[in-house]
């Protein structure tokens, strides 16, 4: 009974290649030494298979494989008694396959068998080859393997010191704004109290002085209107009684009838501000007052315009003059940038305020002597609740 090796296209390995020839070996073991016609034939067709399988092999990643590991240093490989270069035998085996078919046609059984057991040993050599190929690359993937595991360990550990780094920062942003918040609060409640002082202490005693001394008289109305000027300043408006708008409206009349500066509003009828709460109304009037403040001191405008609007979501107030300009301390973008000075608190006190109605003020100036625009954003929606 004969064994039919049928020839696939399936990936061929040198345990495949081995395990087609011990079939043919079992064919040549049952044949006598007058090997018949169909014998022949069957022993040829299974020769040809045998030798498209090595020449598949010779073809395949594996083989491609084995030829780069081949090229290793010995020192980097697990090899003692095989150099995987002997995976070039696969040659030397194609060779004897042809000759063995020859033998068979020829129906030289001696030389046949003598042909099988050379290929057989190379076969048995290769086999070993295999074994310490097939290690090494077990071998090579587990260090892969752990140099991953340990690649993705310092990965993770780098994100978890970049998170705690990220959340310490805005903690301390976080830190600093309530700070800043509570400063500003002390500094209106302190503002409203020396207010107080002010005109319960200095303005009566003045009074009493015009009365008893004629010739001071005038001197002491100065003062007089001087310190009413900075107890008004300083006191805030009451938004429980009146709104945002009207007091802005008030903010600039005073400030004309002060400075002799024109000073008009325009100011959106429909606005509706109900989103913002009492002490952030303050932070607005505040805002606006130290703008104005600035203009009066430095700007040497003689004319301003306080607009306030609402668009999309968004409440824009500005304050416009046409004096002489300033280089801002602030970017384009909001941020405060290097060279602060002393002439420059005033807008850092706008931009905390900003910062804690959670909107973003933006100065478009230069010393050109084209004016200046302060403008201060503020989302409803960051705001509401």
């Amino acid at each position: 009974m004969f064994l039919s090796c049928s020839y696939d296209n399936k990936s061929q390995s040198i345990q495949d290649i081995a395990d087609r020839w011990i079939d043919i070996e079992a064919l040549l073991t049952n044949i006598p030494a007058d090997i018949s016609e169909p014998e022949v034939e069957t022993l040829v067709k299974a020769c040809d298979n045998f030798f498209q399988s090595l020449q598949q092999f010779q073809g395949s990643d594996l083989h491609r494989i084995y030829r780069a590991i081949s090229f290793l240093p010995q020192t980097e490989r697990s090899f003692n008694n095989y150099r995987l270069r002997d995976i070039q035998e696969i040659g030397i085996i194609s060779d004897l396959t042809l000759m063995f078919r020859d033998s068979i046609v020829s129906k030289d059984m001696e030389k046949a068998r003598q042909t099988s057991a050379e290929i057989s040993r190379y076969l048995i050599r290769l086999l070993k080859i295999d074994g310490e190929a097939q290690r090494y690359i077990s071998a090579s993937y587990f260090q892969l393997l752990i140099a991953f595991i340990i690649f993705i360990a310092i990965i993770a550990l780098l994100i978890r010191f970049l998170h705690q780094s990220l959340a310490r920062s805005l903690k301390r942003e976080e830190e600093g704004t309530i700070f800043s918040h509570t400063y500003m609060l002390a500094q209106d409640e302190e503002r409203a109290r020396i207010s107080r002082e002010l005109h319960d202490t200095i303005i009566q005693d003045m009074r009493c002085l015009m009365l008893e001394t004629e010739n001071t008289g005038s001197i002491a109305a100065d003062i007089i209107r001087r310190t009413r000027d900075i107890c008004n300043s300083l006191i805030p408006p009451d938004f429980r009684f009146s709104e945002l708008p009207d007091a802005l409206r008030q903010l600039c009349q005073n400030f004309n009838e002060k400075t002799g500066i024109e000073c008009r509003t325009e100011i959106d009828g429909n606005i509706k501000l109900e989103f913002l709460s009492l002490e952030k109304r303050l932070q607005v009037f505040r805002i606006v007052q130290e703008a104005l403040s600035n203009i009066e001191k430095h700007a040497k405008a003689k004319e301003v315009i306080v607009t306030m609007r609402q668009d999309s979501g968004v409440v824009y107030i500005g304050i416009g003059d046409d004096g002489k300009g300033f280089k801002s301390p602030l970017d384009d973008n909001g941020q405060i940038i290097t060279g602060i000075t002393k002439s420059h608190i005033g807008i850092i006190s706008m931009k905390e305020r900003a910062v804690i109605l959670g909107g973003r003020l933006k100065i478009l100036s230069a010393p050109s002597g084209e004016g200046a625009l302060v403008c201060l954003e503020i989302p409803i929606v960051c705001l509401e609740g």
